[in-house]
């Protein structure tokens, strides 16, 4: 019985030991990735592929609008046959205007990733280097905690270990 019970106590003990051993830190990573040297340039990459697309589909639209002017012009003169085929006409560009915004859309998401993913995966590593060389247990995102008393801020952490 004595015996049970010093295994309990020091069962007990030890997890009292495991839980105060953990340690917790947050991380500011907006504000690591803001003022990493040559994510400005990811911003002049992204609007000027948004500026090309934006180009492409306001052409698209000019020539739609021309083409709409047009049949609303000659429309009094043509032929049925002719009138149906130019109006399938105009019906074939807006849905392609519209599949080019839906696609145009889709590559702004991706191309936002691909420049981006190089600065989020040089954060992260900094991060995991920085948790294990100071002993972190969880490193929680600042952004995303609705309450927090307590942990360290190792945002200045990361950005010495960036050389930021």
């Amino acid at each position: 019985m004595k015996k049970s019970l010093l295994l309990m106590f020091a069962a007990l003990l030890l997890g009292t030991f495991t839980v105060q051993a953990q340690k917790y830190g947050h991380i500011n990573s907006q504000a690591v990735f803001d003022v990493m040297p040559g994510t400005d340039s990811i911003k002049i990459k992204f609007e000027a592929f948004q500026n090309e697309l934006r180009e492409y589909g306001n052409t698209m639209v000019a020539d739609l609008q021309a083409k709409t002017t047009k049949f609303d012009q000659e429309a009094g003169t043509m032929s049925q046959a002719v009138r149906k085929l130019r109006e399938q006409e105009l019906v074939d560009l807006q849905n392609r205007i519209q599949d080019f915004q839906n696609n145009a859309q889709n590559d702004l998401q991706a191309k936002q990733i691909e420049l981006m993913q190089p600065f989020e995966d040089k954060i992260k590593e900094a991060i995991t280097a920085v948790s294990k060389e100071n002993g972190f247990t969880y490193v929680f995102e600042q952004a995303t905690l609705l309450y927090a008393d307590g942990g360290e801020d190792i945002t200045p952490l990361v950005k010495k270990k960036l050389g930021i």
